[in-house]
């Protein structure tokens, strides 16, 4: 290969963030060495792009090629007794879970996409609903194997300087092209789910934490919307493994885990088309009450669900994204030590009433200290924020995330590159002596 590819339309998950830059997408190691001469032989640095699924501009590159790795998606091998399975980088955690289930294993950490690649996981260091029990991806990698600047393969155990190099680290100059991942066993592909709102933002920190002992899953949808004595309220969702009473069955097969999925009783069309409608107007604010009096009316309750439901129910409404265009959208996650978080997460959402940009969908969750040298998430919650990105809000909302940006800085928080674009995270790394 002795030229990039004609330049092309690059976005962010959140359509937000657009480059126009030449694509290789390599199918092999050699067509990812012959990819890096190209880009050597022209002076570019590429950026690395899995699925593109991070809602910032991580795997956009407006200064050059992109290099997308998902045609590195081979399975190399799988040791059952040990649980570990070694794959290429361009694997999706829904790849990965179509090989598990079948042989009673579940990747220990997944986002809320199962479009997420293995090596763009290990790249952000990914945490899921069971922060507080099972950390970020990086605790259950055995190794990544990386493709050096002279061409050779380098499998990089962790514990190791190198190792903790790569983890987190986004940007690094050298591609993961595999990964040795130890999966979980599981005994059933169920949860036991239990809901329940809580009224306010001390009451859903409290549940919070009260749970994630007990519970494998922890995390609670926020309505940013309320205000005064029901600022924070919440609904909460906590899961538990499904003990199998007999005659039950295991949920082990790709078909029951995906026949447990529902929308509601809508159609997918006709949601999307409502989200159109009202993801970037105040009609949030409808939507927002009618989730938690729906969950406030049902009570504290307990059903079984699939761990694909439970994990990627989003993934069943495709295209939900495109529902923001034409501005996009942005997602801003605070990450906050236990002690501030009450005050922290209450200026946050204040600040969103003050600047009249509130965000239309929130998430909550409990996580525990990550030690990783690049780790981001310290002993305590994060608050993610989604915002529509429009004509009459893009000043404010930076002007919001700007305002963010102090706020973690004044409480010892930490910001998180999957999913910021806007915030100050370069500022922030100088703050900390570099730590992101």
């Amino acid at each position: 290969m002795s030229a990039l590819p004609a330049p092309e339309r690059v976005e962010g998950f959140g359509l937000y963030n657009v480059s126009v830059s030449p694509v290789l997408r390599p199918s092999s190691l050699e067509a990812l060495r012959d990819a890096l001469a190209a880009c050597a032989a022209c002076g570019e640095a590429p950026v690395f792009r899995g699925a593109g699924r991070s809602y910032g501009d991580a795997s956009v590159n407006a200064a050059g090629p992109v290099i997308e790795m998902t045609g590195l998606n081979a399975i190399a091998g799988f040791d059952e007794a040990t649980g570990i399975v070694r794959a290429g980088a361009g694997l999706t955690l829904g790849a990965l879970w179509k090989f598990a289930i079948p042989r009673g294993f579940w990747p220990p950490v997944v986002t809320g996409t199962m479009h997420v690649t293995l090596g763009g996981a290990v790249a952000m260091n990914v945490h899921g609903k069971n922060g507080w029990k099972k950390g970020t991806i990086g605790d259950h990698v055995e190794s990544v194997s990386v493709l050096k600047g002279d061409g050779r393969v380098e499998e990089i155990p962790r514990g190791t300087p190198a190792f903790d190099d790569i983890a987190g680290n986004w940007r690094c100059v050298d591609p993961i092209v595999e990964v040795a991942l130890k999966l979980k066993k599981v005994a059933s592909g169920y949860l036991d789910v239990e809901a329940f709102v809580t009224p306010n933002l001390a009451a859903t920190l409290e549940a919070l934490d009260r749970a994630k002992d007990d519970w494998d899953y922890v995390v609670g949808w926020m309505d940013c919307w309320r205000t005064g004595k029901g600022l924070g309220r919440s609904v909460v969702h906590v899961a538990n493994e499904h003990a199998l009473k007999e005659g039950e069955p295991r949920g082990w097969s790709v078909a029951e885990q995906i026949a447990d999925v529902h929308m509601g009783p809508l159609p997918a069309p006709i949601l999307l088309l409502g989200l159109r409608l009202t993801a970037s107007g105040p009609q949030m604010r409808l939507v927002n009450l009618a989730k938690y009096a729906s969950a406030a009316v049902h009570g504290r309750h307990r059903y079984r669900q699939s761990l694909v439901a439970y994990s990627f129910l989003l993934d069943y409404l495709p295209g939900w994204n495109e529902a923001y265009r034409p501005g996009g959208f942005i997602q801003y996650q605070l990450f906050v030590p236990k002690e501030a978080a009450e005050a922290a997460f209450r200026k946050a959402l204040r600040l969103q009433h003050k600047t009249g940009v509130v965000s239309s969908l929130a998430v909550i969750k409990r996580h525990r200290a990550d030690p990783s040298p690049r780790g981001y998430a310290p002993d305590g919650f994060s608050l993610a924020l989604d915002f529509p990105v429009t004509r009459r809000n893009a000043s404010r909302l930076v002007g919001l995330c700007r305002a963010f940006d102090a706020l973690l800085l004044e409480c010892g928080g930490r910001a998180y590159k999957a999913k910021d674009c806007v915030g100050s995270v370069e500022r922030l790394a100088g703050a900390r002596g570099g730590r992101p």
